[in-house]
This record gives structure tokens, sequence and C-alpha cells, in this order.
């Protein structure tokens, strides 16, 4: 006698692992050396946004006093990709990228950038995987 079973098409066959809503991601900071007159630092934090599961992150980047917050959304099919934080070639710089499994490669995707001015952020790239 042979039993077979299977469920109906509810189960996904390759199930995203999401992180928790407010999840800290990566933080980076580093020491602000162009001003004399105060011990500053310029810091970026990404975490998981209430909507992670539309591949919605929250940045917080500080520059001093200076505080700014935003969020960046992840190209579609790669909401559960690994992000990472890592220095950027100007001055006060961090880009967001993202690991693809399997690969060492890191995919810039959004620039976090500080002066004693503003604090801007910006799309680097574009991707599609889908």
């Amino acid at each position: 006698m042979i039993v077979a079973a299977c469920k109906g098409g509810s189960q996904k066959s390759n199930p995203k692992h999401l992180p928790t809503p407010g999840a800290l991601m990566d933080s980076a900071a580093m020491k602000i050396t162009n001003d004399q007159l105060n011990d500053f630092i310029f810091s970026v934090t990404v975490r998981a946004d209430s909507q992670v599961k539309d591949g919605v992150y929250a940045i917080r980047a500080a520059y001093g006093f200076d505080v700014a917050n935003g969020t960046f959304t992840m190209p579609k099919g790669l909401e559960d990709y690994k992000l990472s934080l890592r220095k950027g070639t100007s001055a006060y710089t961090y880009i967001i990228g993202f690991l693809v499994p399997d690969d060492t490669t890191f995919h810039d995707y959004f620039e976090v950038a500080g002066t004693k001015t503003s604090i801007s952020m910006k799309y680097l790239k574009s991707y599609t995987y889908q």
C-alpha cells in the first residue's frame, strides 16, 4: 500500500526570512576630524521599518548635533537580502548595499553623506530582480 499526501498551494517553495520591524540591520560611526573645536561623530544606523515586508528600511544619520531620518526601499525580489554598510570614498559618507547569497560582492545601493551644514541621502543604483 502506498500513501501519498501533499498540502495545497498555501505553502511557499522559498519563504523569505524577513527581520522583525525595528531590528537593527547595521550601524557605523566615524570621528569628525575637520572640526577642531568639538568632539563629534558621523553615524548611520539602519533598522527594519514597520513595512519591512515590502523591503522598506529606516535610516537615522547624525553629524554632530544634526540628525536626519529617512527610508529606502530594496528592489523587488531582494527584500530579504542581507544589508551592509561600508565607508564611502568621500569624507563622511557611508554606502548601504546588499550581499547576494553565495556571493561576496558588495552591491552599492544607497548613500548617506554628512557635512557641517547638511545630511544627504540618495539612491546610487537601480536593480531589478524578479
